[in-house]
Order: C-alpha cells, then structure tokens, then sequence
C-alpha cells in the first residue's frame, strides 16, 4: 500500500511538543551532556549532522535501536544486499552499544547515529544520507522522521516488529498521532499475530501488515559442542559424573527459589552441581551474596580463568559450592555443559531470557510463568514437549529432579527444542519479500 502523508499540522503539532518539553528540560538535558559521556558521544549525528553522502544511486537506510535490534538483522542485511545487489546498504542505531555491536556485524557498512526526532534533525539528516528507502528494525515509532519521510515519499517499511502489551496501552494515549505514525509505513512485517491485532487496535490499517516472523530465529545454529566448553569445566572444577544445572540469564530475585530448589535436588542426586548465570554483570555481586546467605560456597568463574590453579574438589560427602559465572561470553559454553537449563528472569515479571540458546543445543528447559517476552516461542516449546512451567521451588526442583533421573526423557526434549525452532525459521525469507513487495519497481 502507500503510504499515507500526513497533514503538515501533525508534524507542527508533534514538534511543539517537542519544544515546549524542551523549553522545560533543558537544564537537565545540559546537566546529561556534562556529566555523562555517551551524552555527548555523537551529538552532531544526533543532531542531524550525519555522514552527508552522495545523491547518486540507489540506497537502503536501515535503522536498529540497539544491540538487540542489530542482532535481530544478522541474517536481514546480507539477504537485503543479495536481494539489491546495486543499492548501498547504511546502518543507523540509537544506543552506542548497538553501534559497537553494529561495526563488529557489518564491519563494511556505513554506521552513524539516528537523529532526533526534531524537524531540523531529521530533515538534516534525510538530507544527507539521501536513501531511496528506510527499513527499520523492530519498533521505534518516531513521528517527526516518519512524516517528513512520507512527505518526501521515502517509503519506511518496518520489520520484525513486536508491541507489548505495556507500549500498546501507552500508545491508546495518543491514538490519534500513532495511527497517522502507522500509516506513514509503506509496510510494517511483525513476529506474531498477536502484535498485528495490537497495531489494528490502535489504527493501523490491516492491509499494511504482514505477519512474517522472528528474524533472530534465522541466525540460530544447531550445534552438540561449543568450543571452549571442555576447558571451561575443568578450570571450575566439573568432573566426569557431576551431573550440571545452568541457571542461564537469572534476574535479580530468582536466586532464592533456585537455590532452595537445588538443595531439594541434592537429597535425590548428590552427584548435582549448580551453575548460576546471571544476566547482567551489575548482578553479579549481588547474586553471590544470596548464595553465601543460603549458606553455600561460591566459586566465581573470575578467579578460575585459563591458566590458573584449578579448585580444590569438594570434600567428599561435603556441599560443593555453587559456580558464579561472573564473566561475559561464555553462556553458550555453560549450557554446553548442562544436564537441564533453568531459563532465568522466568520467575520474577521481567519477561524471561531467550530460551533458543539452550534449545539449539538441544537442552531440556526449565522456566517460571514470566516468559512474556516470548509470547509465541514459549507457549510453543511447551506445547513441543521442550520445555516445562513452573512456579516455585518445590515444582521446579520436582521437575529439575525428574529430568536427571530420566536421562531418555531429557534427550527427547533437547530434540523437540531443535524442531521447534527450525519450524520458527524462515522470517528473514519473508522479510525480504515484504520489503519488494513494499518498495515495488522503483527500489
């Protein structure tokens, strides 16, 4: 479909707003600049001074927000590239951590900041990069680029797009505005069902939106080892016979219940060991300390890198210590290792971590009620067989306890993971052919 140009009031509208919030919140925007670095870092390509490219030719801008986006385009870009061979692919993001991570993805592409949505920002910028088309990963809906984008009739298609229930209810607020926002694309491709009736909802025009899929499901590999793994389990200590629970991307106040359900576990397998893997380093301190009030040892990965003493073994009939896997990187490796996988921040209301890591290792997996960041992917692995729910320590040592007793049935489940997601594979393929369905001849 076209996309529709809103009238130029909307855009006057929006950018009043913007500087009236401005004329407000200067001073603590001027205080941000002067304390905080990545503040300051980029600032004239977030005020549209972005690199100023030549007129000529074809070009695709696609924008990521931050790690998680660029992340989600590792299989886009290169199929987009092969899908225009002549046009010239540049990549925008809107964290510094999504840039760092989009140079190490697409190391020949043109990365710089998105600008703001202020109208000479994004008319600066528009200016400059000059693209025949913008493809946006996931879903910020920034009305200011997206008016001026339809007023130039630069088609914004955006792909892989999820809403939360939260950013939906946020958005009623100002339905009239977002339904104009929507409008704006020339395409919008979502993951699911689920979020195409959020965007109907809220004004979106149905024949605008595709249901195309996960794109980050794309980049999954199926693999038995991970490189690494081996030495990884001798330098903290793990030996033959130990049977291994990973508690992989834990959140703040799960450790309890984790903790309490492994020592259920140990009355029935005393050979257990229990790695926990909390997901952000600023975690790491605190998470030892719950073990250490639980009454346990903690062994930190960090003090047992290559090259050092290994640990001494626990003594026999003795409580092993808890393995803190302080580091970053080595998550893939720690799951390599395990008998059965906690997925972690299930059992607190953050929305669960990303529970295809472990299944593409064909890992049994284990997780609390809160998967509601995988509204598609968790009721499916469920369903599969992969996976099991559950909602305290005594359920979730019952289901921890069965799987290391029943060996077969931890194999059948690593088994139903990896089919599950290969049959969630295929997004980027469809991506793709929304996009020249969107763009048409001309691009």
């Amino acid at each position: 479909m076209e996309p529709r140009r809103p009238h130029a009031v909307w855009s006057l509208a929006v950018n009043a707003a913007y500087a009236g919030a401005a004329a407000v919140g200067w001073p603590y925007y001027a205080w941000l600049l002067a304390t905080r670095k990545k503040y300051r870092t980029h600032l004239g390509e977030r005020w549209g001074r972005v690199p100023r490219l030549p007129s000529k030719g074809q070009r695709l801008w696609v924008h990521a927000i931050s790690v998680g986006e660029v992340e989600a385009a590792r299989t886009f870009v290169p199929a987009l590239r092969e899908a225009y061979p002549q046009a010239e692919v540049v990549f925008s993001t809107t964290t510094l951590t999504g840039r760092e991570r989009a140079r190490e993805r697409f190391p020949d592409l043109r990365v710089f900041h998105f600008p703001l949505d202020f109208w000479p920002c994004v008319v600066s910028a528009l200016n400059r990069v000059n693209p025949t088309a913008v493809i946006q990963v996931e879903s910020e809906w920034w009305p200011t680029f997206f008016f001026a984008a339809a007023r130039r009739r630069i088609p914004v298609v955006c792909v892989n797009v999820r809403l939360t229930e939260n950013g939906a209810r946020g958005y009623r607020r100002i339905r009239p505005i977002m339904r104009r926002v929507f409008n704006a694309c020339a395409a919008i491709g979502v993951q699911a069902d689920l979020y195409r009736d959020r965007l109907v909802d809220l004004g979106a025009e149905p024949g605008r939106i595709r249901v195309t899929g996960q794109m980050k499901h794309d980049g999954v590999t199926f693999a038995d080892d991970v490189p690494g793994a081996e030495a990884l389990a001798r330098e903290v200590g793990l030996v033959p016979g130990d049977r291994v629970l990973v508690a992989g991307s834990t959140g703040p106040g799960e450790e309890a219940t984790l903790l309490e359900a492994y020592r259920r576990v140990r009355r029935e397998h005393p050979n257990v060991r229990l790695v926990l893997v909390p997901r952000r380093p600023e975690s790491f301190e605190g998470a030892g300390q719950a073990i250490r009030g639980a009454g346990l040892a903690v062994l930190r990965r960090s003090e047992h890198a290559a090259g050092s003493n290994p640990p001494k073994a626990p003594v026999p009939g003795g409580e092993p210590p808890v393995i803190l896997g302080d580091t970053m990187g080595e998550l893939m490796a720690w799951y390599a290792l395990a008998d059965a996988v906690f997925v972690g921040r299930s059992l607190v209301p953050i929305g669960g971590s990303n529970p295809m890591e472990p299944g593409s290792l064909a890992k049994p997996m284990v997780w609390g009620p809160e998967m509601f960041n995988f509204p598609v992917e968790a009721p499916a692995l469920v369903a599969a067989g992969a996976a099991r729910e559950v909602t305290g320590a005594d359920d979730l040592a019952a289901a921890l306890s069965d799987l290391l007793t029943d060996p077969a049935k931890g194999r059948q489940m690593g088994q139903a993971a990896r089919d599950t997601i290969r049959g969630m594979q295929g997004a980027t393929e469809r991506t793709i052919a929304l996009v020249r369905e969107a763009l048409g001849k001309g691009a």
